[in-house]
């Protein structure tokens, strides 16, 4: 149920008031059932072959109310604003490869059959909507011990909320609505993995690189008009590329047994560059995503511990029409956790975390800092139940302000959030004979 009054400022000055029930219920249906064959054919040959298929059925029905002028419940039905869909689709493919290892390489070409066969009815239109697919596809993995290349091409349909013609308004300011005429999205994607494990001097790594060039790509077309309110219908598109690139590396240090020292670091980067419409404009738009972050540890017997952790982000787009101005967003964090297990049966757990968010406006808080703080008494036999009274956000300094980018919009959004309060809880953990007893305390419960 959505009652909301908006009062428009810029660029025209008006009121508005929305008040609707909108009954919104999803069934759906799905199975599927695969195989897998291989067979020898050589020492160094072995022909593979794989099959699967899926069957879905979905149904979205969507009704509007509005209130009736004498009763005031939600009974007077918005047609403008209801709608049927009913997906049904069967989803068949096999693929057929042949493996050829010599020593540590292995290599195995493929091809894959794929059908597909979507019937969508719509209420609202005369005729369904058939998507019929049938596509032979490329396939290649390449294996040299720990490290995994792989190429594949796939035809994907598009998600069935973007077929719905019928207008979805419970944001006022931002309307989408569905295009049935959409085509599938034909996707090249190209992958590397490596992963090492070195148990003699505990460093433990990997790596992945991935990246993909779709065509008929779905990207949405933003039309605003003289009130300022955004329509968003999908279309399609081609040219889109996106890339992504993601690290770790752990290494810890166990010379004494009662002392551990461990550091870890990584990383995530992201490439996304996709067509823009935004009224009569068009434009490429670029979008990077760095996120880096790193941490160090130290464990004296179990007895003590300190975590410790920082992470900074950065966004930033492009355009290639001088319509748009460049979207710039940084944020940074760092936490520190301890952890003290004496006396017996008793922890003390503390954590400190500050966060600093880059583009909020003056008057709006940028830095948050964030100390909890917790005691756990445990009982029972193995010490199976804890009674834990936990302290959050003792600097009454909590806010939930996240800003992110996208499209040529930066947004800043706060929500309500629960500052400083007192929690008792209590846990009994039931474990499996001969399991290893859980450590109580530093299980990262402090959520913000």
């Amino acid at each position: 149920t959505t009652i909301s009054t908006t009062k428009y400022l810029y660029p025209v000055t008006y009121d508005s008031l929305l008040n609707q029930l909108r009954d919104e219920n999803i069934p759906r249906t799905d199975a599927n059932v695969a195989f897998n064959y291989s067979e020898p054919l050589a020492k160094q040959w072995t022909a593979r072959i794989g099959g699967r298929y899926e069957y879905s059925k979905l149904t979205n029905s969507i009704n509007t109310f509005n209130p009736g002028q004498s009763t005031y419940k939600y009974d007077v039905l918005n047609p403008a604003l209801s709608s049927e869909f009913i997906r049904e689709s069967n989803r068949f493919f096999v693929t057929a490869g042949l493996e050829y290892k010599l020593k540590n390489v292995t290599i195995t070409p493929s091809a894959r059959y794929l059908l597909q066969d979507v019937n969508n009815n719509l209420a609202s239109m005369k005729s369904s909507v058939r998507q019929n697919q049938n596509n032979l596809l490329p396939g290649l993995t390449v294996v040299y011990k720990q490290l995994t290349f792989n190429y594949s091409e796939d035809i994907t349909l598009p998600f069935y909320t973007y077929l719905l013609p019928v207008a979805d308004n419970t944001n006022p300011y931002y309307i989408s609505r569905g295009n049935p005429d959409l085509r599938p999205t034909e996707r090249h994607n190209v992958s590397l993995n490596y992963y090492m494990n070195n148990p003699k001097t505990n460093l433990n790594a990997s790596i992945y690189v991935s990246g993909a060039l779709a065509n008929n790509d779905v990207v949405n077309y933003i039309t605003v008009d003289q009130k300022g309110i955004q329509t968003s219908t999908p279309i399609n598109t081609d040219g889109t590329k996106n890339a992504w690139a993601n690290y770790n590396i752990n290494k810890s240090y166990k010379s004494n047994p009662k002392f551990t020292y461990s550091w870890n670091v990584g990383a995530y980067y992201s490439y996304n560059r996709s067509k823009m419409f935004y009224n009569a404009d068009a434009s490429w738009q670029s979008t990077w995503n760095l996120n880096q972050w790193a941490g160090f540890s130290i464990n004296l017997n179990d007895k003590f511990e300190w975590n410790n952790s920082g992470s900074y982000n950065y966004n930033f787009t492009s355009y290639t029409s001088k319509v748009f101005t460049p979207l710039d967003v940084r944020s940074y964090g760092l936490n520190s956790e301890a952890i003290v297990r004496m006396p017996k049966h008793v922890i003390w757990e503390t954590s400190l975390n500050y966060w600093h968010n880059g583009n909020v406006p003056a008057g709006q808080q940028q830095n948050v800092v964030r100390w909890n703080a917790a005691i756990n008494f445990t009982m029972l036999k193995d010490e199976r139940g804890v009674l834990r009274i936990s302290v959050f956000d003792i600097l009454n300094n909590n806010a939930g302000i996240n800003t992110s980018a996208y499209r040529n919009v930066i947004n800043i959004s706060r929500t309500n959030v629960l500052s400083r309060y007192v929690m008792a809880t209590f846990t009994y953990n039931i474990r499996a004979i001969g399991s290893q007893k859980k450590k109580v305390g530093g299980d990262r419960l402090f959520l913000f």
